[in-house]
């Protein structure tokens, strides 16, 4: 049986979470509930699963080990994330077209 991460959100993705809903509620309050509830069930998805997400395509190498697996429901949101030992370490939680290279250097 394996083992269920502890999942650990750093203050950027912290952020990004409240911009990206709060964003989203300008237009429509339910999809931005919708949204932080699709956020924490995947990442709880990871913390049991904590390689599904893909390697990040980045060429930064600042970012080796980046993983990216898309929010659930909500496939223009990524989160970006690192496995480590004890903790799925959720570095941000970006919108799709936003340049991943710059975001990766800030992922250290």
């Amino acid at each position: 049986m394996l083992s269920r991460k502890e999942p650990h959100r750093r203050p950027l993705a912290i952020e990004d979470i409240a911009g990206h809903s709060e964003n989203i509620a300008e237009s429509n309050l339910g999809a931005a509930l919708r949204f932080l509830d699709a956020v924490e069930s995947t990442v709880e998805f990871l913390c049991q699963f904590p390689e599904a997400g893909g390697i990040a395509p980045t060429t930064s190498p600042e970012a080796q080990g980046l993983r990216v697996k898309l929010v659930a429901s909500f496939g223009n949101y990524m989160i970006l994330y690192y496995v480590r030992s004890e903790t799925i370490d959720i570095v941000r939680v970006i919108r799709g077209g936003q340049e991943l290279d710059q975001i990766a250097l800030q992922s250290r």
